[in-house]
């Protein structure tokens, strides 16, 4: 009956009824077993299982890594949108779920961040109007996923989102530990990301300093995390930051060294990020030699394989517009 819950001792007593498993053999019978004790399970118990199941293989990361290591970069982009809002539906059934809310969140960073933002910030002069919706829309996207990942912490660690909003980004720190590492980077990274489509929004550009701080502790748990991720976006952000914050190249330049032994030179990232940094000290060399060096990276690392072929395509589209960033290239 709809609404019945199977008990232990139940499921005991039936093993020796009139309808006997134990006495049968062979994989079709234990599949009818099996069979008998969903069917009375209720309608809705099954929904969950199975919203549950597939949240679990979504938040473990299994789809991550297929599609880190695929080489095809069109066939990623294009299958993201319908994998987000997968992502979305089963958040709408489970909200309290810190993992799911996890991965969500990081998989609208990505998607932002790689087939998106790039691609707008690529967009000639004449695309200007093109260039300013696609940014927009990355920024929509990116703020989406801070929302995913601030109350995936909040729920981890009640008090956070409040004292992180309300500007103490130390008392909400205090509240965390290691187990949230992943939250953390991605929420610094999403935020960080979204600041950097709209250089005019006061508001966001005022919050780099508590995303900041977010990196800052990553770097603080786990100085080599995911093959020196947190340094590849540090890069960024100190090479953008005024030195009177803390910022400027010879930090950014610390990060981009600790970044490469990282991963052992395994990934083109943190020379792409560091010839953006050449670009606001109008190093022309320093670019040239940086992204020469991003074209180099093996292909072989499957865990950044996808991020490579992303990486180098960038770096030679760098390399053949260097006179729209440097006034004598």
């Amino acid at each position: 009956r709809r609404g019945r819950r199977v008990t232990a001792a139940q499921l005991t007593a039936a093993r020796g009824s009139a309808y006997p498993c134990r006495s049968m053999k062979g994989r079709s019978v234990r599949f009818l077993c099996v069979l008998s004790l969903l069917a009375a399970l209720s309608g809705c118990e099954l929904n969950r299982l199975a919203t549950v199941t597939v949240a679990r293989m979504i938040s473990g990361g299994g789809s991550d890594t297929i599609m880190a290591g695929d080489p095809d970069a069109r066939l990623v982009g294009e299958a993201m949108p319908f994998t987000l809002k997968l992502h979305e539906l089963l958040v709408a059934e489970l909200p309290d779920d810190p993992p799911l809310l996890l991965a969500t969140g990081r998989a609208f960073t990505v998607y932002a961040a790689l087939f998106v933002q790039r691609p707008a910030e690529r967009l000639p002069d004449r695309q200007i109007e093109v260039r300013a919706a696609e940014l927009a829309r990355a920024k929509a996207l990116y703020l989406r996923a801070r929302e995913y990942l601030l109350t995936g912490l909040d729920l981890r660690h009640p008090g956070f989102r409040a004292r992180l909003m309300g500007g103490d980004a130390a008392a909400a720190i205090a509240l965390a530990d290691a187990s949230s590492i992943d939250y953390f980077y991605w929420l610094g990274a999403a935020w960080l990301a979204a600041a950097s489509t709209d250089p005019l929004d006061i508001t966001l550009g005022a919050d780099v300093l508590r995303a900041g701080a977010l990196l800052e502790q990553v770097e603080a748990w786990d100085s080599g995390y995911d093959g020196g991720a947190v340094h590849d976006v540090l890069i960024a952000y100190y090479g953008g930051l005024p030195e009177a914050l803390g910022g400027g190249a010879p930090r950014a330049r610390r990060h981009f060294e600790l970044a490469v032994a990282a991963s052992d030179g395994a990934k083109a990232r943190p020379y792409v990020a560091m010839a953006g940094v050449a670009i606001s000290t109008q190093d022309a060399e320093e670019f040239r030699e940086l992204l020469e060096q991003a074209l180099a990276v093996p292909k072989d690392a499957v865990e950044y394989r996808l991020q490579n072929t992303l990486d180098r395509e960038h770096a030679a589209w760098l390399l053949a517009h260097m006179e729209d960033f440097f006034l004598d290239p």
